[in-house]
């Protein structure tokens, strides 16, 4: 199976926590702002990554390419989330831009894995939030404490 992850990033923070996410799965990384939308239907497994900024948007690099997403067929593939954000900064809408991604692509006949529970985090609110669980993984750098279990435990989940 193909693995690669797509990420965005503004000042290398989402950046640093793909590239560790990839070295664990063994998946390719690439910079949304360097490639073209069509190199992600080379990949089996998928992992979109951005940061949130302002009220919950989705980092800007991916702006009009997550709007083309529905130019690839995404039926025989896996999708996982991965959103980056502060939760003392912006509680009112942590990891928000993931959930851009998901809206997209839920009725793509992708496959969506790696949510996880949020009782383990400090926000009031989050688009990626569905019930009790987040649809990907969240991680905020200032919870440098708790950002490696949380990734150890993902990747797993992802197995």
């Amino acid at each position: 199976m193909k693995k690669a992850i797509f990420y965005g990033s503004k000042g290398g923070v989402c950046e640093g926590f793909a590239k560790q996410i990839a070295e664990k799965i063994g998946a390719e990384v690439f910079n949304i702002k360097d490639c073209q939308i069509s190199k992600i239907a080379e990949y089996d497994f998928i992992i979109f990554a951005a940061s949130s900024y302002y009220f919950g948007a989705l980092q800007e690099d991916w702006g009009n390419k997550v709007k083309l997403l529905h130019e690839i067929d995404f039926s025989n593939k896996t999708i996982a989330l991965l959103g980056v954000g502060s939760q003392a900064r912006h509680a009112d809408s942590f990891c928000s831009g993931i959930a851009d991604f998901y809206d997209k692509l839920r009725f793509s006949g992708a496959r969506f894995v790696g949510e996880v529970d949020s009782k383990d985090y400090n926000f009031s609110f989050s688009r990626a939030q569905k019930g009790q669980k987040l649809l990907g993984l969240c991680l905020d750098k200032a919870d440098e404490d708790k950002n490696n279990a949380r990734i150890e435990s993902w990747v797993k989940s992802l197995a």
